[in-house]
């Protein structure tokens, strides 16, 4: 070895290394949960704090070897051979986390982990020497507690982030004060499955190709898609099949031997929960039919899709017809059908209702592609004055009665059946008013109180516009309850916190 490789600047080298491992600084908090959930920690804390966060635990401390080896790896005057091989012993005890964080320009760092009585202190700050002491812990707070910031952190990203990297974890993860929103955004039905790999497979109102959530340690540090293939999402555990720092590119790599076993897997729920489909409403109904038809299209148990009962007809009626039901009435009408897009009020003008698919356009397409059968437009007879006047009057009070349907006794929605912004949302009416006195319903209009209970209408403008980003989004509550005019109900402590969050 030459003399030259012994002028190694290890700080820049383990610069470059923090870079290489983290997307920016944004990224560090979630990998701090990461080391918490990792060392065995069941609740998490994380609050924003100054320029920076704090992130607290009390089930699982942090090794003293480990605080040990990060100091001698962060020490510029010790030698290039003795960091290195720190930096080696940090990574294999799965400390990484703090490396990044100490690493980064500008970074102070501060780690308190209290051990009954006693408490080890680790303290760093860039260009300064790491601290290591030991005393007793501070307050009544034990456990773990790390200080952490760094030149030119987002915080809101950083917060952005982290709630969409825990969502799966197994533990409890608080973001300043607000327990994380968890599972899928806009689940339907969701299962967990140890084979082929341990994973919370679900299935969701929207998306047109499955999406793997690649998790280590229940923390997401990846992404992927599988292009081709009826849509769904999965989560899946990959800390048992990778080293703890794995790039995307590393835990992509170890998923794809199992992507056909999760598509199966995927499928199989599809076809499990098909005979709810009669007790679903019509968009629901709809998107389960393109799941299915999906999965037949890709030669995905096809037997089993064709003989499900899937559409319903202009008829109406717990009736649906099956795949092979529909070739079936095809073919003894010349290969073609009518169709209506949706069970609309005009259905009672339609000249064979009960020959009429209610399909959407999705739905048809994959229908034609599986079966030989051209869709048109359904006839409808010629109405007189009468009957315009009649049918105008109906469609007049139906709109009413969507947009006030659940105000006046009509069934409130099952949790269930709502996404994960409108959980959010109901969630937080709850904390407003009362747990157990706040629903939400089918239909627009206002807030309005019943009888028993408030009921928030679903297709409410407000409701609406923040079902769907909320769950992200937790500084979005507070102007939320206030255009439902529920924030003056809210306890003044919380009045005041999402009020900060608001403002900055």
């Amino acid at each position: 070895m030459s003399d030259g490789l012994l002028s190694i600047d290890v700080g820049s080298e383990l610069r470059s290394l923090c870079e290489a491992q983290l997307r920016g600084t944004w990224q560090v908090p979630a990998e701090f949960v990461r080391f918490a959930l990792r060392c065995g920690a069941r609740h998490v804390r994380v609050d924003r704090r100054g320029r920076g966060f704090v992130v607290k635990w009390q089930d699982g401390p942090i090794a003293k070897d480990a605080l040990n080896d990060l100091g001698a790896a962060l020490d510029r005057q010790r030698g290039v051979e003795e960091r290195q091989r720190a930096i080696t012993d940090v990574e294999k005890a799965g400390a990484q986390p703090l490396l990044w964080a100490a690493g980064l320009r500008g970074a102070r760092l501060q780690v308190e982990c209290a051990n009954g009585p006693s408490a080890l202190r680790f303290s760093y700050r860039e260009r300064g020497r790491p601290q290591l002491t030991s005393g007793y812990p501070e307050g009544d707070t034990g456990g773990v507690v790390i200080r952490w910031s760094c030149a030119g952190l987002d915080r809101r990203r950083a917060v952005k982030w982290l709630l969409m990297a825990v969502r799966f974890a197994a533990g409890e993860v608080v973001i300043d004060g607000s327990a994380v929103s968890r599972d899928f955004e806009a689940g339907l039905f969701h299962v967990r499955l140890d084979s082929p790999l341990p994973c919370r497979l679900g299935l969701t109102r929207r998306g047109d190709e499955p999406v793997l959530w690649l998790l280590q340690d229940g923390v997401v540090s990846a992404r992927a898609g599988i292009p081709g293939y009826p849509p769904f999402e999965a989560a899946v555990e990959l800390g048992g099949l990778t080293a703890a720092g794995s790039s995307a590119a590393d835990l992509r790599r170890a998923v794809t031997p199992y992507l056909s076993a999760l598509v199966d897997r995927a499928v199989w729920l599809m076809v499990e929960v098909a005979d709810r489909i009669p007790k679903m409403s019509g968009e629901l109904r709809q998107r389960l039919a393109v799941l299915l038809l999906g999965a037949a299209r890709r030669g995905l148990k096809e037997g089993e899709v064709r003989n499900l009962p899937l559409l319903g007809t202009a008829a109406g009626g717990d009736r649906l017809m099956s795949v092979r039901e529909i070739q079936e009435l095809a073919a003894q009408r010349g290969g073609r059908l009518p169709t209506i897009d949706t069970e609309d009020l005009a259905r009672d003008r339609l000249m064979d209702p009960a020959a009429t698919l209610v399909a959407s356009a999705e739905v048809r397409g994959l229908l034609a592609e599986l079966i030989d059968v051209r869709f048109q437009t359904a006839p409808c007879r010629v109405r007189s004055a009468r009957e315009r006047l009649r049918v105008w009057s109906r469609i007049r009070f139906e709109a009413l009665k969507r947009r006030f349907a659940g105000l006046a006794g009509f069934r409130r929605l099952d949790e269930q059946e709502l996404s994960a912004g409108e959980k959010s949302l109901l969630e937080i009416s709850r904390m407003a008013v009362a747990p157990d006195r706040v629903n939400m319903c089918r239909g627009g209009g206002e807030v309005r109180r019943s009888a028993r209970d408030l009921l928030i209408p679903r297709e409410n403008r407000v409701v609406a516009a923040a079902a769907d980003d909320l769950g992200e989004k937790s500084e979005m509550a507070y102007p939320v309850l206030l255009a439902l005019g529920l924030a003056n109900r809210l306890p003044v402590r919380f009045r005041g916190r999402w009020r900060r969050t608001v403002a900055g």
